[in-house]
């Protein structure tokens, strides 16, 4: 904020003895310009075109992939509500596994559980592991009944 004479004044010989001309000059002209330099090299970014290559789609047309969908609260220590797997070929979805409440099982019997399942999808597909993982909250299960979709029912006494 100060120009250089007064800053001199302040942190020279009769100040806090801090200024140093070698340092003291780049880092201000940096202090004082930074924002406006900072924005000119986002634009000159943002204004590069990437040419991507050409990607013939059709190959990839007859490729089979596996999505693990994990019913789950955010957070990594949160328990599985449920899972299910979509089974996609290209870009069109030709089959679920129906979800199934994980509640009451331990770790070990989910993966358990998930393996059995990458056995049956290699077996009948060719997929030998998931291609990706979708998280979704369990309100979004679909299995009902289900303790986030509770009926409550009230008997006549």
């Amino acid at each position: 904020m100060l120009d250089a004479a007064q800053a001199q004044v302040l942190h020279g010989a009769e100040g806090d003895n801090c200024w140093n001309p070698k340092v003291c000059y780049s880092r201000r002209s940096y202090a004082r310009h930074h924002d406006r330099k900072n924005q000119q090299r986002n634009r000159q970014r943002q204004e590069t075109v990437v040419e991507l290559p050409l990607v013939e789609i059709e190959a990839f047309t007859d490729l089979h992939y596996a999505v693990l969908v994990v019913y789950r609260q955010a957070g990594a220590e949160s328990i599985v509500h449920a899972i299910s797997a979509q089974v996609w070929q290209g870009q069109t979805q030709i089959g679920i596994v129906q979800p199934i409440h994980c509640v009451g099982m331990v770790p070990g019997q989910i993966h358990q559980y998930m393996r059995k399942l990458l056995e049956l999808l290699e077996g009948k597909y060719g997929i030998k592991k998931f291609a990706a993982l979708e998280r979704l909250d369990p309100q979004l299960c679909p299995i009902r009944p289900c303790i986030y979709h509770l009926q409550v029912s009230h008997a006549a006494g």
